[in-house]
């Protein structure tokens, strides 16, 4: 596309009013003077029908609202990337504008007697010049860019990042006609723009290592003809797009390390496992497209499956079994998970689910974007073996063991690490609230905070308490003064144990120290 085209185009993607849509009609309209453009907007809550007026069909439209009429005098249809850059960025003045203003700097130096005033005069050319050649990184999001236009690399030949999200770009070639053009181009967003993808797309791109393609359409078909395209992509982010099956991505990616799918309905696991193989993918981002479960094939300890996956966000999707958790520790590189907003974590309280992802998998460090503290492992892998422990003798030398070991991966693993318990300890026992709470004064430094609590509360539990009541960024270490007798402190040290063996009584004192 040039710009020395008509206006007047089918298939162009035009603006009015801040709605993006792409022209799908020229000419006139029964009953109505003059030319009409018909318009299919990307948001249908634009339009007011599906391209027919009063039984005629002018064009079809995306969606059933969609498509509307409007004159061609309310339209912006679009301007060079240079231009938009020199309108963003500040001014060039080209050869021409350079001669005539020479010339008037010449006749205003022998009016004046100032021969200074020439070189002052071209320093600022020089130096507005010289402003874009030291553009690395350049935003021209929603600036009704149409077309690239010519000497852009020229121009601008150290563009390292460019942001063209939501512009009036047709196709494909021309971004790829823009990367052309800006040899030094490493990060490129082109979200929220409709494009026409060839079938063949010429070029190579290998200095590209970003791109951000979301809203746009795209199918894994396009995905991987992208990755031809840009064959040295280390992070691809491609949500909310209209990928419902993911196919094994032979010979593209292979230097993926990032990749976003967010918001793309693919549902199933089995289609996540195709980009399994990915040699060095370390993030995968699932938010919100309708995961129901996770499961790997076999019933091996680990998986072979992304072998350098360190960090996995699946928020905000159908998962309503705690078998899906346990699979994840199948994986050998998890360190780092993202699982708020799933249906299973609603059912129990947000601690003890927290507490519960921790104890099934192994190796995760950071949960939620909240680091793991050895102390709060512990914790939560204890009172995993307590929850489920009763069941556990229920169903100990029985048909039944291996169900529930499938279901609680790391139970054998975490009974020989902290020892099985009686059912004695299991067995839980009736409490009357008034009697098992104690008033405790909990000092940190110059600052006292009266706390009731309960006596079954761990030592662990309790740290994490005054951790979050003093704001403390480091973890803390207690120490039991008894009011009765001040010659009595005992450092709390085995945080599993319940603060009732101390024989603590109200009015005792816990100080706090880091």
């Amino acid at each position: 596309m040039t710009n020395s085209q008509s206006p007047y185009q089918i298939g162009d993607r035009v603006e009015s009013g801040g709605f993006i849509g792409t022209v799908k009609y020229v000419g006139p309209i029964e009953g109505k003077s003059s030319i009409w453009l018909g318009i299919d907007w990307d948001n249908p809550e634009r339009g007011k029908h599906d391209g027919s007026v009063n039984g005629v069909q002018y064009f079809t439209t995306r969606h059933p609202t969609s498509g509307s009429f409007i004159r061609p005098e309310k339209v912006n249809y679009g301007k060079s990337a240079l231009a938009s850059i020199e309108s963003r960025y500040g001014h060039i003045e080209d050869e021409f504008t350079a001669k005539i203003n020479k010339q008037k700097q010449l006749l205003l130096q022998q009016n004046m007697n100032a021969p200074f005033l020439e070189m002052v005069g071209f320093d600022k050319v020089f130096n507005k010049q010289s402003d874009f050649t030291a553009l690395r990184i350049v935003t021209l999001r929603g600036q009704g860019i149409k077309y690239v236009g010519r000497g852009l690399g020229d121009t601008c030949p150290n563009i390292e990042e460019l942001d063209i999200s939501k512009n009036l770009l047709r196709s494909w070639g021309d971004v790829l006609e823009l990367c052309g053009q800006l040899p030094r181009l490493q990060w490129l967003n082109v979200s929220e723009n409709l494009l026409e993808l060839p079938e063949t797309l010429i070029g190579g791109f290998p200095n590209v290592k970003t791109l951000i393609c979301g809203c746009m359409e795209l199918t894994w078909g396009h995905i991987c003809r992208l990755g031809r395209v840009f064959p040295s992509l280390e992070e691809f982010r491609a949500p909310n797009n209209q990928i419902c099956e993911v196919g094994s991505p032979e010979g593209v990616f292979t230097q993926l390390k990032l990749l976003d799918l967010e918001g793309n309905k693919i549902e199933f696991w089995t289609e996540i496992c195709k980009l399994g193989g990915l040699p060095h993918l370390e993030q995968l981002i699932l938010e919100d497209i309708g995961l129901r479960s996770i499961e790997f094939e076999g019933d091996s300890p680990k998986v072979a499956v992304f072998s350098t996956l360190k960090k996995l966000c699946v928020v905000k999707n159908l998962i309503n079994e705690w078998g899906s958790v346990a699979e994840l520790n199948r994986l050998v590189s998890l360190e780092n998970l993202r699982f708020s907003k799933n249906p299973i974590t609603e059912s129990e309280e947000p601690d003890t689910a927290h507490q519960i992802i921790i104890a099934k998998i192994a190796n995760l460090k950071i949960l939620n974007g909240v680091e793991i503290e050895t102390g709060e492992r512990r914790g939560a892998e204890y009172d995993y073996i307590k929850k489920y422990g009763l069941e556990w003798l229920q169903v100990k030398e029985t048909d039944k063991e291996a169900d529930f070991l499938k279901s609680h991966n790391r139970y054998l693993e975490l009974i020989q690490k902290y020892g099985e318990l009686e059912e004695s300890e299991l067995v839980s026992k009736p409490k009357i609230i008034k009697n098992t709470l104690v008033q405790l004064s909990l000092i940190f430094e110059d600052v006292t905070i009266d706390k009731k609590v309960p006596l079954t509360i761990t030592v662990q539990k309790l740290i994490v308490l005054t951790q979050k009541l003093f704001s403390l960024s480091g973890r803390p270490h207690l120490v039991y003064a008894s009011r009765s007798d001040p010659q009595i402190e005992i450092t709390l040290e085995d945080e599993m144990k319940e603060i009732g063996v101390y024989s603590i009584q109200n009015g005792d004192k816990i100080i706090v120290k880091v």
